[in-house]
């Protein structure tokens, strides 16, 4: 039987490790689960929770919008749960704190969740959008909590136009990695763009309101789903050749976000990537490494990399290899991994949806109906519901495959595709493809034939030079 008061940990890899000589790089898909992740038996960790709600003028029209914002924020607030830390910020060209009065942040219970709701239901809307404010201060109160689950939830209806420029890029910078946040944009007048970037930067999601009614259940979700999360930080350590080096790191399910920028280098060739908290998920990461195939062999397994999971200071899971094969068969070499292929495919797929948006913000809805084609054809290929489902509430699909776009289109709706362009699918197809590496700690150690650097007596691959380490019939 299982531990139930320890999560599990699953790693796998799919790659084609057949390079040909032209190849320079080598994609990989991995995949992450973390399952049993309930409450440990210390109980839950310490969470905390903060609502940071734009109150600037334009709130006020239609009032619907400001008294939906005063809605969800009560329905959020009587989803905590008893010991949560959390609190209310207005934010306007400034950030105030309104719940509690001052800090440190509330924990909830039955007076303090009255309190808080009785608080948000005097917002109000006045000022302008700077969201930079908005960020530092949560990022200030987050800072003075013991929590190690931090998570945020922002709401705008605005253009981030109060800031200085380079302000919110700044705060990012400042924020990342002290907590996540949820962003959502409710009306006809914001950017999804300013929404993109929190997200990304701050290991969330970013979406589009359609209908006022709906942002209540939106932020009961989102809260509930982060006090979900019992394991503070899971981090991917990802270790290089001096023949191999990596391109970019992103992650692409169950949304496509860049990494490679996140990546913190470590001793050696080693580098770390912080992932976040986690629950009950999975996710999946795309690497791609470059490759000097002119230093490999033909015809021989090359370690090109390995990649391992880390749990505060210990590895979880396997570890796993990437490896390469240099061969003169293009038809070992041409053919992709089907989840590369996936992977690949959902980029493209994003691509063509924000080109066709760009194009109809142009008027050019010439173009516009060409990349949405584009992008419905791929979307049904890839078993996109989400985003055909998107798709279908700006364009028309003829028989013949052709488009047209709708009649009174709405700004949201335009959001809300562009902000679901990173929106993936998982087909649960990814196999384990790659040699697990057993953790050198867990073994004894012994010299590499090759280069004479140690590693574990069980390692297939010695991780200094790529090469098998022990001779056939080498002594133990």
């Amino acid at each position: 039987m299982p531990d139930r008061d320890r999560p599990s940990f699953t790693l796998q890899l799919s790659q084609n490790k057949y390079l040909a000589p032209s190849d320079d790089r080598m994609d990989v898909v991995l995949t992450v689960r973390v399952g049993d992740a309930g409450v440990p038996a210390a109980g839950q960790p310490p969470t905390a929770e903060l609502l940071l709600v734009d109150c600037s003028s334009s709130m006020d029209w239609p009032p619907t919008k400001i008294e939906a914002a005063r809605h969800a924020c009560r329905a959020a607030i009587g989803s905590l749960r008893d010991g949560v830390l959390f609190g209310v910020v207005e934010c306007t060209s400034r950030a105030r704190l309104v719940y509690p009065a001052e800090p440190p942040l509330a924990v909830a219970g039955e007076r303090t969740r009255h309190e808080a709701k009785v608080a948000v239901s005097g917002l109000i809307a006045g000022g302008g959008t700077a969201m930079s404010t908005w960020l530092d201060l949560a990022r200030d109160l987050f800072g003075k909590t013991p929590a190690v689950i931090r998570h945020a939830v922002l709401l705008t209806d605005g253009k981030n136009e109060s800031d200085h420029r380079g302000a919110l890029d700044a705060a990012l910078d400042r924020c990342r990695g002290r907590f996540a946040c949820d962003a959502r944009g409710i009306g006809d007048d914001w950017d999804p763009r300013d929404l993109q970037r929190i997200a990304a930067a701050l290991r969330g999601s970013a979406d589009a309101v359609l209908e006022d009614a709906e942002l209540a259940g939106d932020f009961r979700r989102l809260v509930e789903r982060a006090m979900g999360r019992t394991v503070p930080d899971l981090r991917l350590r990802m270790t290089t050749l001096p023949y191999s080096r990596l391109r970019f790191v992103k992650q692409v399910f169950p949304t496509e976000v860049e990494l490679t920028p996140q990546c913190q280098p470590k001793e050696g060739r080693a580098i770390e990537l912080p992932t976040g908290a986690w629950g009950d998920e999975l996710r999946e990461y795309h690497l791609c490494l470059d490759v000097d195939a002119g230093e490999l062999t033909r015809y021989e397994d090359r370690l090109l990399g390995t990649v391992t999971l880390f749990a505060g200071d210990e590895p979880v899971g396997e570890q796993l290899a990437v490896v390469g094969y240099l061969t003169d068969d293009l038809a070992l070499s041409s053919v992709p991994d089907d989840n590369v292929a996936r992977v690949t495919g959902q980029a493209e797929l994003g691509r063509a949806v924000r080109t066709g948006w760009d194009a109809f913000e142009r008027d050019d809805r010439v173009t516009a109906a060409r990349e949405w084609s584009t992008a419905v054809r791929l979307a049904t290929e890839l078993g996109n519901a989400e985003i055909l489902k998107r798709l279908g509430r700006l364009i028309d699909v003829h028989d013949d495959g052709t488009v047209a776009i709708k009649a009174g289109v709405r700004p949201r709706d335009g959001f809300s595709l562009v902000l679901g362009s990173t929106i993936s699918t998982y087909t649960g197809s990814a196999e384990p493809a790659a040699a697990a590496v057993p953790p050198e700690a867990d073994v004894a150690l012994r010299e590499c034939v090759h280069c004479g650097r140690k590693v574990g007596s069980a390692a297939k691959w010695c991780r200094h030079c790529g090469e098998p380490p022990f001779e056939a019939g080498a002594p133990s």
